[in-house]
């Protein structure tokens, strides 16, 4: 067998030139560190100093007690340090609320997070897939998230047998665009529009990446005045790029803006309007919403559909 190299011994000039290239690669690392911290201390110098300074230092705590109780809806402990911005999130948004009638702009507590949690999940439970006859096949879909995405997906299968689908949106006032986008794609062309978003910074258009697997002859699409925001952008994706949609019920709610939330510490989260949303045919239906093609509000609005001549 052929003799392993043996690895040549550093020579002492050697170990400290590599010892140096350490030295100042760590170096380098805490001097843009140490940079970093320096320009957000400077950027931020009045807010930290305002928080350390009310949080910290002001005498009356009783009333620090009630304004964080009348927010935040809990018992702090006199931790007002750890939760001083989220007073002060809690206080702007409410402000921006009373200003823009906005809403839809607010901070969850942990309570109301967990809470919202739980209803989106309860919520989708409900969502429903029946036979309605042997041409026609019926789902229900109650929200949009993760879990009606999968409820859509594991039924494809048995959507693919009838030649007529009826979705059921009465009710639905939106939920997560990134789940309306992937059930909508099951139904388009590959590189159709689905919606297109435009914010303050960018401006952002979500195309079908994949061919549909579900083709059906006819859709027929139950709608009302609860159908809103990612429901009203799901009936325009297919409504403007499908020639067999037909559209039963009422007008729409009429939400054409759309919001983010985002989690923060401690079990909080803060959700905000972030953008206007545009449908394929780049109309915004804000305030306005989507008209039927068929007005029907009678309870029997299933048995209707099934005897319209699609």
């Amino acid at each position: 067998m052929p003799r392993k190299k043996k690895k040549l011994a550093l020579s002492t000039e050697e170990k400290l030139k590599q010892l140096k290239k350490k030295y100042y690669i760590l170096l380098g690392f805490f001097i843009i560190f140490a940079v970093a911290i320096g320009c957000y201390a400077y950027l931020n110098y009045d807010y930290l100093v305002f928080k350390h300074f009310i949080s910290q230092h002001y005498i009356y705590t009783d009333a620090l007690d009630i304004l964080y109780e009348d927010y935040l809806k809990m018992d702090i402990n006199g931790k007002y340090y750890k939760y001083f911005d989220n007073i002060v999130i809690a206080s702007v948004t409410e402000k921006i609320r009373q200003i823009n009638q906005d809403r839809y702009t607010y901070l969850y507590t942990p309570e109301q997070y967990t809470q919202y949690k739980q209803e989106e999940k309860e919520e989708a439970d409900e969502s429903e897939f029946r036979i309605l006859d042997d041409r026609t096949c019926y789902i229900k879909i109650t929200n949009f998230s993760k879990y009606t995405w999968e409820f859509m997906k594991s039924h494809t299968s048995e959507m693919q047998k009838y030649p007529n689908l009826m979705i059921d949106l009465r009710g639905n006032s939106g939920g997560l665009i990134n789940s309306m986008n992937k059930m909508a794609e099951l139904f388009l062309p590959k590189g159709s529009i689905i919606t297109i978003d435009r914010m303050r910074l960018f401006n952002r258009t979500y195309k079908s990446k994949n061919n549909s697997p579900l083709k059906p002859e006819n859709i027929i699409i139950l709608q009302d005045r609860n159908t809103a925001s990612a429901s009203e952008g799901f009936i325009a994706a297919l409504k403007d790029n499908l020639d067999n949609v037909t559209l039963i019920g009422d007008t729409t709610y009429g939400k054409g803006i759309g919001q983010f939330t985002m989690p923060l510490r401690n079990g909080f989260a803060v959700k905000a309007t972030t953008m206007l949303w545009y449908t394929p045919k780049d109309v915004n239906i804000h305030k306005k919403g989507i008209e039927p093609d068929i007005f029907y509000t009678d309870e029997d609005i299933i048995e209707f559909a099934l005897s319209v001549e699609l």
